[in-house]
Order: C-alpha cells, then structure tokens, then sequence
C-alpha cells in the first residue's frame, strides 16, 4: 500500500502542512512577540525543527521501508510502540479538529456564508476516505500537484508586497538590546513549525534514501524562510502597529495591493484564501491518513477498509463537536506547545538515541 514517497513528495508534504493554518496570523503573532526582530525568531526556530526533521527521516532511512510504530517495536518493545501509537493517534486526532475550524472558518466567512458548519466538515470525509484507503504514496502525488501551484501564487503575492511596501516599516532589522525579547519570542513559533511530524508515517522510496534526510532538513529551513518572507511583506506593507493589532495581518496586507493587470479580481485576497484553502484540505487530508495508519498499526486484525470507515466516521464526529468549543484556537496552541514538540522532536529524537546506542551496542558484541 505504501510504497514510500519522494523527496520532492516529501517537500510539498512539508510545506503544505506546516503552512495549513498558521500562514495567515502568523505575521501578528510574531509582530506582537518580537516586533521588528521576528524574522530572526523565526530562522533561529527553523534550524531547530530542520534537525528534528533530519533526525525523523533518518530514521525512517534507517530502518527502511519501515515508520515509526513498525521500528519503535524493535527498539522498545510492543508495549511501548502501542503507547506511542496511541499517543500518536489521539495526537492527530486533535490536530484534525483543529484544521477542520480553519477549514470551516475560510469557507463560512469568505465563500458559503450561509452554509452550515456540518455541512462544510461532511462533504471533504468521502475523499479523506478514499486518499486514506490508498495510502501515503498516493497522497504524495496529489501533494504535488497542489503544493506547486500553491508556492508559485503564494511566493509571487510576497513578492509583489515586497515591491508595494515599505522598507522603513521593518527597519532596524535587528536591535541588540532586544536579544533577551527575540529568545523569549520563540515558544510563540512552535504552532507555526509543527506539521513535521508527519513524517513519522512517510516511508521512503528505495531511490530516495540518501538524500532523503538532507532534503527534509533544507526543506523546513526554506519554509522558515518564506515565514520571514509573509511576516517582513505583511509588516511593509501595513507596518508594524497595524501587524500587531490585526489577528489576520496578512490577509489585510494583501488587500492593500494594486495590480492594474489584475483589475478585474476586486478582492486579490480572495485567490490567496483559495489557494491557502487547497492546502488547508491538502493538510487535512494526510491528517486523516494518519490516523487511519496508526489505527492500521493498533489494529492490525480489523480490514483496511472498516478501519477507513470507522475513522472517518470519528473524525467527523470530533470535528463537530470541538467545532462549538469556545477559544478552541488558544487551546490548541497550548496542547501543541507541549503536545507538539512531543510528538515532532522528543520522541523522535529520544527513539533515533536510542537506535544509534542500539546499533553501536551490536557492532561492539
């Protein structure tokens, strides 16, 4: 079922999940945390979650063919691989709720205002269901072709706000004095870099081992680098004040552009939240392949396809009713504060010790 994906597959998995939701108040959210300084927050933040992206697909190179709940059986038993299975599929569980307001939240307010919030959640499960039966490699394919298209109208946006704005808005670029605040800044970048956990369930093709690791660390550097790109942009083009009083600072940046070859889209925001919303269901639906793997995995017994059944049933279920939570925002990014960096740099990083002691241990007897 999974063959294992590419490391361009990989790069657009990376990209697109990293970037679901947070891509649009991310430029306030850091504004209001490091001022001026957060694109150095950001690339600081970014080498950390590169390493930790390197060491899961090392990993995964590792034991080849194999994901995290097949080779943390070999390293800490069953017992263990079924706690963090389970850890695991609650963890995704979670964050599935949480894309799934994001999803809704774009769709309510800027397309279907009048549509039902059940209904939005309802007519995505069949296709979850049906790119979970394939499997990762399938949904590698479609990452794709969507992650393409959204890097070219994304990148070309930032860049036209790079023109418009203005370049005394992010200056000083970096004051000394304010070394201890950019430091104190950085919890407030974990949201924004969760996603490589992913990985976690992406075997790797045969042909792609290699480089595979090296890939996905320079991959998440770039992503850091193009958040530096949404937060300068947005602050250029708007300044710093407005950045920082505006939940969704982006979006009202964008709204500020004037493309005369483009007079006839009135709201140029509009295509961005469309392409944005393309990699929010992109995200959305390997969240949901990840939970059907490490159900798979748990229970091995029941067939493929009443697993798919079930899990999606369950996820729209939970999607409905952490849809009414109140804060339900806030209270995600404290479960992904520690939930999060759990999932994506301790376990993973503790489990990689773990196999190099294991390792050494072997070629010494």
């Amino acid at each position: 079922m999974n063959e294992g994906i590419s490391n361009r597959q990989m790069v657009f998995i990376l990209l697109l999940t990293m970037t679901a939701v947070t891509i649009v108040s991310l430029p306030s959210t850091m504004a209001e945390a490091a001022g001026v300084g957060a694109w150095f927050v950001l690339l600081i933040a970014s080498v950390f979650y590169a390493a930790a992206a390197h060491i899961i697909v090392s990993l995964n190179k590792m034991f080849h063919g194999e994901v995290l709940f097949d080779y943390s059986a070999r390293l800490i038993g069953k017992g263990g691989a079924c706690v963090l299975g389970v850890f695991y599929l609650l963890y995704f569980t979670l964050i599935s709720s949480y894309l799934c307001a994001g999803m809704a939240n774009i769709l309510v307010t800027n397309f279907f205002v009048k549509t039902p919030a059940w209904a939005t959640i309802l007519i995505g499960i069949p296709f979850y269901a049906y790119t979970a039966y394939k499997g990762i490699t399938n949904i590698g394919r479609m990452f794709e072709i969507i992650g393409f298209f959204f890097i070219v109208a994304a990148v070309s946006v930032h860049i036209v706000m790079m023109f418009q704005g203005k370049v005394e808005n992010i200056l000083p670029l970096f004051i000394p004095e304010d070394t201890a605040l950019y430091l104190k800044a950085l919890p407030s970048t974990i949201i924004s870099f969760l996603g490589i956990e992913v990985l976690t369930l992406t075997p790797i093709a045969s042909g792609c081992r290699n480089k595979a690791p090296r890939t996905a660390f320079f991959a998440v550097l770039g992503i850091g680098l193009f958040y530096v790109l949404n937060v300068e942009t947005s602050v250029m083009m708007i300044g710093i004040n407005e950045v920082q009083n505006e939940n969704n600072a982006l979006i009202s940046a964008i709204r500020q552009l004037q493309i005369p070859p483009l007079d006839f889209l009135e709201r140029l925001d509009i295509l961005y939240l469309t392409m944005g919303f393309m990699g929010l269901f992109a995200a959305k639906t390997i969240i949901v392949a990840a939970i059907v793997e490490y159900a798979c995995k748990l229970f091995r017994r029941a067939g493929r396809v009443w697993v798919v059944i079930a899990a999606c049933a369950a996820v729209f279920l939970i999607d409905l009713f952490l849809l009414k939570v109140n804060r339900l925002g806030k209270l995600f990014e404290l479960f992904g504060t520690y939930a999060g960096n759990l999932a994506a740099v301790v376990i993973p990083a503790a489990l990689f010790v773990l196999a190099k002691v294991k390792k050494h241990a072997c070629k010494a007897g």
